[in-house]
């Protein structure tokens, strides 16, 4: 046995024997027992409906991140948030603020939706979010639905991650927050924020920037972010609300050796999202918005022996569109009916004619119905696309709490994902001697999905919190990339079915213990063959803790098992742990300074999927958070 996966064993007992004391000991407070009776404070969430309810009566599999979480792992972007959340994978390729994958119960990248203030950040050529350009300071929590959520949000055939970001404090007139952060190869993250009520007026700024020379061989990184939300009560019962975000970056993409190339982008993304939100009476509620967003990004590649530039492609996508919902909400009805319209363009020399368009609409309703212990959800919506036809969305769910202790969820809908461009209207590639090795497919049609889940959340053992969910995808028409075609097709069948299981221990002498793992298994229905490159077992474990006064540490091991094939050069075998500590060393009045540490990859484990692209070994990086 190596050394790595001696300590890796030591740790995996020392955290199994910590959680076997757990439950002899002392009884905890009452209100550290609603920690786990109500899942995540049972707050409302906004996601799976579109309209707010409390997470009781939510029937998909979902998951929340709030601000707290998020600032005890010292992130830097969506990236490193994802990366630990049990049934998402990321799939990496590189330190802070490189590009990645991310994954929902194996889905590809474009099947996942990613949504900023209720703009798609996935881009229209390709449909992939790019996850590792968004940084974390405005972000007030994430929700991340497990799954199809067509009937809510259209095509998002593995589901949706729904970011929410920070509203202006409406307990304070000034307030805010700088933090300053290196590390190695001068890795560096710098943010300042600021918020506050000035009578009816909010606002909210926040500034970042995110510098390294690289972890990884050409991995260095460059970026600036502006986000900024404002709001104005208008009267009691109208509000106008806008918020804008700009994001510039250059970074190196990686190496081929074998092919004498390093790769880089240049990106630059805008959006401007207004909205108007009127309640019409206690229980009536209006809410319209638009959103403008443009998409610049520009991919090279030279070789190392020349540096020649052997490939640009620049890409330029303007998308408008925007959206209108009519909320009731009386006795035991929670009712959203509401449309939706998106008009996108792309151009590039690398699709057909140099320009493309795509125009979507869609109407949308749903309920939740309120039955005691019970709550029902069915919910459809139809969608129109000027590219791929129309498709309609149904679903139903249920949440069952027999007791305090206990909710049961399950939930079925039908789901699509539309093309991408990309693949349905590119200019062909050739290669030096002239073969074709792409053309586009117009005639690709949109993936299909019956998606099912079950599962269920207790606290019924004391001091533990316990999740379990089983899913089931029946996806038709897979998109895939025929060789002997050199075309995307639209494929056979897959079937996408596996288990993600929980747990967290209420604080025990200011600690806390918890653990995630989850199974897929994803099947090619007309050969029987189980598909290769895509996350089989996954594992999270972690340790936090908190003294509520000065002390706070996260511990975190994460491994993925990515099935991957001989071709792809990968390696996995390795745990990677992480390790923050954080200590308040000032507080005065409203004033507090925080001193932070962070190891990455204490072992310096190796767990990539491609072998172009591996992780950062072990490194390090401090600084300091000052609230105000």
């Amino acid at each position: 046995m190596s050394g790595h996966f001696r300590i890796t064993a030591i740790l995996i007992n020392t955290y199994m024997i910590t959680f076997g004391l757990a439950a002899s000991v002392f009884a905890q407070s009452e209100e550290e027992m609603d920690i786990l009776r109500m899942i995540y404070k049972d707050q409302d969430l906004v996601t799976p409906t579109r309209s707010p309810k409390p997470i009781s009566q939510v029937a998909e599999n979902i998951t929340v991140i709030d601000a707290d979480a998020i600032e005890a792992i010292n992130a830097h972007t969506l990236t490193d948030v994802l990366y630990y959340i049990t049934g998402v994978q990321t799939d990496i390729r590189g330190g802070p603020g490189s590009v990645t994958n991310v994954l929902i119960q194996g889905s590809d990248p474009q099947q996942v939706r990613v949504l900023v203030d209720g703009v798609t950040i996935n881009n229209i050529s390709e449909t992939v979010p790019d996850i590792g350009s968004i940084p974390v300071q405005q972000i007030e929590r994430i929700e991340i639905i497990k799954g199809a959520a067509s009937s809510a949000w259209g095509s998002s055939l593995g589901g949706v991650i729904n970011i929410i970001t920070k509203s202006p404090d409406p307990e304070r007139r000034f307030g805010g927050t700088s933090y300053a952060s290196i590390g190695e190869r001068t890795t560096s993250d710098l943010r300042a924020e600021v918020s506050g009520t000035l009578g009816r007026f909010g606002y909210y700024i926040n500034g970042s920037g995110l510098i390294s020379d690289g972890l990884t061989p050409n991995n260095n990184v460059h970026s600036g972010n502006l986000y900024s939300k404002f709001n104005w009560d208008i009267t009691d019962r109208a509000r106008l609300q806008f918020s804008l975000a700009y994001n510039k970056g250059l970074r190196g993409d990686g190496q081929d050796l074998t092919h004498d190339l390093y790769l880089n982008d240049r990106f630059e993304y805008f959006f401007f999202t207004p909205s108007f939100t009127y309640n019409v009476s206690d229980t009536m509620s209006f809410d319209i918005s638009g959103r403008v967003s443009t998409k610049r990004n520009i991919q090279f590649a030279n070789t190392f022996s020349s540096s020649a530039e052997v490939l640009k492609r620049v890409s330029s996508e303007l998308n408008a569109g925007g959206s209108a919902k009519l909320n009731w909400r009386k006795g035991m009805h929670n009712l959203l009916a509401g449309t939706e319209y998106d008009n996108g363009a792309v151009d590039s020399a690398a699709i057909m004619d140099g320009r493309q368009m795509q125009v979507k609409w869609a109407l949308f309703a749903n309920d939740t119905i309120s039955l005691g212990d019970f709550s029902i959800t069915p919910g459809l919506r139809y969608d129109h696309t000027s590219t791929n036809g129309e498709f309609w969305s149904p679903s139903f769910g249920f949440t069952y709490t027999p007791f305090s202790k206990l909710i049961l969820r399950g939930y079925v809908s039908r789901g699509f994902n539309t093309p991408p461009l990309a693949d349905t209207f590119a200019a062909d590639i050739r290669e030096p001697n002239g073969n074709l090795a792409f053309t586009a497919n117009p005639n690709l049609k949109m993936e299909e999905v019956w998606s099912y889940s079950l599962g269920a959340e207790t606290s019924i053992v004391k001091y533990f919190w316990f999740k379990v969910s089983g899913f089931i995808n029946e996806i038709r028409d897979v998109i895939e990339f025929s060789d002997t075609n050199a075309t995307y097709i639209n494929g056979g069948n897959q079937r996408r079915q596996g288990v993600e299981a929980e747990m967290r221990t209420l604080p025990i002498w200011h600690t806390s213990l918890l653990a995630g793992y989850s199974f897929i298994d994803i099947t090619n229905q007309s050969t029987g063959e189980v598909v290769q490159n895509y996350p089989r077992h996954t594992w999270d474990l972690g340790i936090d803790y908190n003294d509520n006064e000065a002390w706070r540490g996260a511990l975190r091991g994460h491994w993925i098992w990515w099935n991957a094939s001989a071709d792809a050069d990968a390696k996995y075998t390795a745990m990677i742990w992480d390790l923050n500590l954080d200590r308040k060393i000032m507080e005065k009045g409203n004033t507090t300074m925080e001193a932070f540490f962070s190891v990455h990859n204490i072992f310096s484990g190796a767990q990539y999927l491609l072998g172009l692209f591996p992780n950062p070994g072990r490194w390090f990086e401090g600084g300091v958070r000052i609230q105000f």
